[in-house]
């Protein structure tokens, strides 16, 4: 029919056409369109610039931005612990705790050193109680000499304390030197590891007498040697051998150690004992100078050796 015919040529007339055309750009699609065509443009653009490649231009353009985000945000997450402490914040706390603890292990280093001084201190009392003749000046170890074979050491005492020369070192365990120079505020002393040192001694079990000396052979072993046994001594392995007294350099009765093992030298008539003393002589930190005592001086001590004014006998 015609009348149809022409409302069919009416539906898809131009006007209409330019309507939709219209309608088309001012949708979302173009304008979407419009943004990817500028940013190729731009890319296009960049690589002629540049001389890069499209391919490498474009993959910056978009990975860029989300590299940028990344890295602020891995910065925000380093900046704030797990607390919501920032790092500065943290370093700063763990800087206070550690300063803390190790003044905690400071205070556990003086409560055991205050600790085992008082415990020498009750038995020097106890000592004192039981020999009222003793006089003592106690002294710490200050200084030692590492080319000192024989482990002489440096007290913090000395003549204003009343010590002098030759008078006996000990600790509660026994007899480990003598003062072999004094100076006003601090001495020295050479211990029984010494063959400067020798101590009339004897066994407080079998009585056997004899004399107790350091040597370089024994030194490194902490030991010292008793010398001058007769051969029908009755010494064993085990003896406790004590000061004898004789002298008047060393009171009696100070012990110095145990009998380890007797031998008899070869084209010798003596035979002569090793004794360990009770005492770590490498390893003292405080002692106790015996300044006065009954009978001191009785009897003055003979130079072992004409050659060695230095060192100690006593007969």
């Amino acid at each position: 029919m015609p009348g149809a015919e022409r409302k069919k040529g009416a539906s898809g007339s131009p006007v209409k056409e330019v309507s939709q055309v219209r309608d088309f750009f001012k949708s979302r699609s173009f304008k979407v369109l419009a943004g990817v065509v500028l940013v190729l443009l731009g890319v296009v653009l960049f690589t002629a610039a540049t001389g890069r490649s499209f391919l490498s231009s474009l993959m910056g353009f978009v990975t860029t931005p989300v590299q940028q985000i990344s890295s602020q945000a891995a910065g925000a997450a380093g900046a704030v612990g797990p607390s919501g402490k920032t790092i500065e914040e943290l370093e700063a706390e763990n800087a206070e705790l550690k300063e803390k603890l190790n003044q905690m292990i400071a205070l556990t280093v003086d409560y055991y050193d205050i600790k085992r001084e008082n415990e020498q201190n009750v038995k020097y009392l106890e000592l004192k109680e039981q020999k009222k003749d003793y006089q003592f000046a106690l002294a710490s170890v200050i200084g030692r000499d590492p080319a000192d074979l024989f482990y002489g050491f440096t007290i913090d005492q000395g003549s204003l304390s009343g010590i002098e020369k030759n008078d006996p070192v000990i600790t509660d365990r026994g007899l480990v030197g003598w003062v072999s120079a004094v100076y006003p505020t601090y001495s020295h002393v050479t211990t029984i590891l010494s063959p400067e040192t020798n101590v009339s001694v004897l066994d407080q079990v079998t009585q056997d007498t004899g004399v107790a000396a350091g040597s370089l052979e024994y030194a490194e072993a902490g030991q010292v040697e008793m010398r001058f046994l007769t051969a029908e001594n009755k010494l064993k392995a085990g003896d406790i051998i004590v000061t004898s007294g004789v002298g008047g350099v060393y009171p009696g009765e100070l012990p110095v150690g145990e009998v380890v093992e007797k031998r008899q030298e070869e084209n010798a008539d003596s035979i002569t004992a090793v004794i360990q003393p009770y005492e770590d002589i490498k390893t003292l930190t405080n002692v106790c100078v015996i300044t006065e005592f009954l009978g001191q001086g009785s009897t003055m001590p003979e130079v072992a050796s004409p050659d060695d004014s230095s060192s100690q006998a006593e007969e």
